[in-house]
């Protein structure tokens, strides 16, 4: 089978880019050819197809306020980019598209519409341009017409069949396009290889705590490393910091004044082995609603509980697997508690984490993937843009 993995950008190296290369080489292991397509950056690699930029991305600086609004505008009205002769040559037999901000709806729409299609609902960007759905709520306005753009981007995605990584997930990106109805969709929780030493790790230092993805506040991170200042010393305990982004210099300033704070830097998976082996619960404090959280999976694989805002609750966690809070002020005081938690609270939890990561197999995970794609295959090709979605 050939797979066109089609990506806007490896410009971060967050989960979706991980979880691109790692089912790329699962893939390719087993017999496929598969190429990734994607907008060049410092972290593409040499068999990467680049995709050639839009206009919209050429008027304004990225990272700007300007290029942002560019950005953005370019998803729904920026035809150019993404062209689906640049996959002719290959002749996939099968199209995923992944995060799609940045290549537009109306290149993408051509492109579903030529292959058939996959998609993997990484974030809520079809909720809102802040996937983190950070303009919701804002006014009765405003949300009228984000929900008037997820009309537009569902009805443009309308041919390829959507993989949902949670029913949570599900519920709210459909629920953001009320006028449209989807009947063939997937729920397909992900995961990632995980090698055997790295499954049921011995237990970690109960008062150690590790925070694990991007250094930014809508993650959550200052968020921690203000509980920390409140927490840290009273615990008597560490907090290992693995990541980059904009709060960098912050985490290390930190880190100077408290040796109770270790900055890891980004982790390469033998870090992140290490990193894991020695803490004893994960910390995801995001801000926003999270569609899974795969560090979340790597801690449960690894059998460490998870202490988590509430908006973001891992969904592959069950109860016994997850402390929450819902203020942030919360949060120091979750610190203290996990710290001096009770053996037999901690086993109970420990054990309930182990059982939560054996459901997450990769192998599995991959049937599921492949099987998706022989079923969007195997559909009448001129049923391609009709049979999936109704309009109410």
């Amino acid at each position: 089978m050939r797979i066109a993995m089609v990506h806007s950008s490896f410009a971060i190296r967050g989960g979706a880019e991980q979880y691109v290369r790692n089912l790329s080489a699962a893939l390719t292991q087993r017999g496929h050819e598969v190429r990734v397509f994607s907008g060049p950056s410092a972290h593409s690699l040499p068999d990467d197809v680049p995709i050639r930029p839009r206009v919209a991305a050429r008027l304004g600086q990225p990272g700007t306020r300007t290029g942002k609004i560019l950005t953005h505008l370019g998803d729904l009205v920026d035809p150019t980019g993404l062209r689906v002769d640049a996959l002719r040559d290959f002749a996939p037999g099968v199209v995923h598209v992944h995060n799609w901000q940045g290549l537009g709806t109306l290149p993408v729409g051509r492109l579903v519409r030529a292959y058939p299609s996959v998609h993997s609902v990484h974030d809520h960007a079809v909720c809102d341009p802040n996937n983190a759905l950070g303009n919701l709520g804002r006014s009765p306005g405003l949300d009228r017409l984000l929900r008037l753009r997820s009309g537009w981007v569902m009805r443009r995605l309308s041919p390829a069949v959507l993989l949902f990584p949670s029913e949570r997930t599900r519920r709210r990106v459909l629920g953001s396009a009320p006028g449209v109805r989807r009947v063939t969709d997937r729920v397909v929780p992900l995961a990632m290889p995980t090698p055997p030493r790295c499954r049921e790790m011995p237990y970690g230092g109960r008062n150690v705590f590790l925070y694990l993805g991007a250094l930014a506040a809508h993650k959550g991170l200052d968020l921690l490393l203000e509980a920390w200042r409140d927490a840290g010393s009273p615990t008597g305990g560490t907090l290992l910091i693995g990541g980059d982004g904009p709060l960098r210099a912050e985490v290390e300033r930190l880190a100077e004044d408290m040796p109770s704070v270790r900055y890891l830097g980004h982790l390469d998976e033998a870090g992140k082995e290490a990193a894991f082996a020695s803490a004893g619960w994960l910390v995801f404090p995001s801000r926003g609603a999270e569609t899974f959280g795969l560090v979340c999976a790597e801690a449960l694989v690894a059998g460490r509980p998870v202490i988590a805002n509430s908006i973001a609750a891992p969904p592959m966690a069950s109860d016994g697997s997850v402390l929450l809070f819902r203020e942030p002020e919360e949060l120091a005081e979750l610190l203290r508690r996990a710290a001096s938690m009770p053996d037999g609270e901690y086993d109970a939890m420990t054990a309930s984490a182990i059982e939560d990561g054996r459901r997450l197999d990769w192998d599995r995970h991959v049937d599921t993937i492949i099987q998706s794609y022989e079923s969007v295959m195997a559909a009448p090709a001129d049923g391609r843009s009709s049979f999936r979605v109704t309009t109410r």
